[in-house]
């Protein structure tokens, strides 16, 4: 690891988002690289003060609520509503053509196939749309 991937990581530790490995090179490049620790010393009292500095608003109970309701009440597009279905569509169909004119299997097959992972694939993003829309 050099230093600029270390101060990288350094950055990225505050999230919470480096991997054991990542955590393991990381001290090593620390324990070897006197500047890179300086560095990480440094961030971790800036971190210290922004927290001491800005404290996070207290929300009221029924703040998700109220923004949920809020955001349920907007008025969506047709057009943006349908796009991600209109998009999987579309590029469904232009795979299933390139396929039944590139693959060397019969074009009856190709479409049956295509067809049915189309479908497969369009039911799981339903689902997984719908799933989010819930949170």
């Amino acid at each position: 690891m050099d230093c600029q991937e270390a101060k990288e990581k350094l950055q990225e530790s505050f999230d919470g988002a480096l991997s054991l490995e990542d955590r393991r090179q990381l001290e090593k490049h620390l324990i070897a690289c006197p500047g890179c620790a300086q560095f990480g010393e440094l961030l971790n009292a800036l971190d210290l003060r922004l927290k001491e500095a800005i404290r996070a608003p207290r929300l009221s109970p029924g703040f998700r609520a109220a923004l949920q309701t809020r955001i349920d009440r907007r008025p969506r597009g047709l057009w943006t509503h349908w796009l991600p279905d209109v998009a999987y569509l579309v590029g469904s169909g232009a795979g299933i053509l390139c396929c039944v004119y590139l693959l060397p299997f019969s074009a009856s097959s190709v479409l049956w196939i295509g067809t049915l992972v189309a479908a497969i694939g369009y039911s799981f993003q339903t689902l997984l749309l719908s799933s989010l829309e819930e949170l």
